[in-house]
């Protein structure tokens, strides 16, 4: 199961190892191979395992995978089960809960114990792009982290290739406090481009405009989601998922 969760957390968990004291001079354990490697980019597709291999025989206590936008894919223990971390070894190798094959950047963080050596909490990134490069925006309004004092009229995207538009949505995402935590709540607020909005144009090109009616005024956080396909020329299809996050602020700001 995926789920939203911040990096921070990963080392929330290791903080809360307890690691004996004479461990903590003992040598610490050191990775020496991972699949996928450090920075790598990854041609083929999909990507279903993960692999680990260390020095000295080591207990695997949590291993989770995120996405390029963000949310973790728990690949161990499984997602709702007690932590119990796997026996000692050098070598482990996990299938992943669920195929990963959008396009971008990824990271999996790790966190291994023994009763030989020191804990070690740690990060491989890498990148998945199949056999043709991903599409990229040239332009685009709003840009992700644009912060604007006048109101939101229309979207625009140019991107580098040829896509097919599948879905533009328009949410702000509002702080609830509730008395014992403010909890973030997504609203949506105009579907711009989906299953039951009008064709407004072509979807499939390299220049969109779309109105945004009635304009994005209220000053707030808001963000677009949006979903677009690629054909390629092996007969191939590829979806990609992203969001741009922005700021609506008060006029006189």
């Amino acid at each position: 199961m995926i789920r939203q969760f911040s990096i921070i957390c990963a080392a929330t968990i290791a903080a809360s190892i307890a690691v004996p004291a004479a461990a903590q001079d003992l040598q610490s354990v050191n990775i020496i191979q991972s699949f996928p490697a450090e920075e790598e980019v990854l041609i083929e597709q999909p990507l279903t395992t993960v692999r680990l291999k260390f020095d000295k025989p080591v207990e695997l206590v949590f291993l989770s995978v995120f996405d390029p936008s963000g949310e973790e894919i728990s690949v161990y223990p499984p997602d709702g089960d007690a932590p119990q971390p796997k026996a000692p070894a050098k070598d482990f190798e996990l299938p992943l809960p669920t195929a990963l094959t959008e396009a971008g950047d990824y990271f999996f963080s790790y966190l291994v114990t023994g009763k030989s050596v020191k804990s070690l909490n740690g990060s491989i990134y890498f990148k998945l792009q199949g056999k043709y490069p991903p599409a990229q925006l040239e332009w685009q309004v709003p840009y992700n982290g644009a912060v604007r004092s006048e109101p939101l009229t229309e979207v625009v995207m140019n991107f580098d290739q040829v896509v097919t538009l599948q879905s533009i949505d328009l949410v702000r995402m509002v702080e609830v406090d509730d008395g014992n935590s403010i909890e973030t709540v997504i609203e949506p607020v105009v579907t711009i481009v989906g299953a039951d909005t009008p064709v407004t144009g072509d979807l499939t090109g390299q220049k969109f405009k779309f109105p945004v009616d009635p304009s994005l005024t209220p000053p707030g956080r808001y963000g677009m989601n949006y979903s677009f396909t690629v054909s390629h020329p092996d007969g191939s299809v590829s979806e990609t998922k992203r969001t741009t996050k922005f700021k609506v602020s008060s006029p006189d700001k």
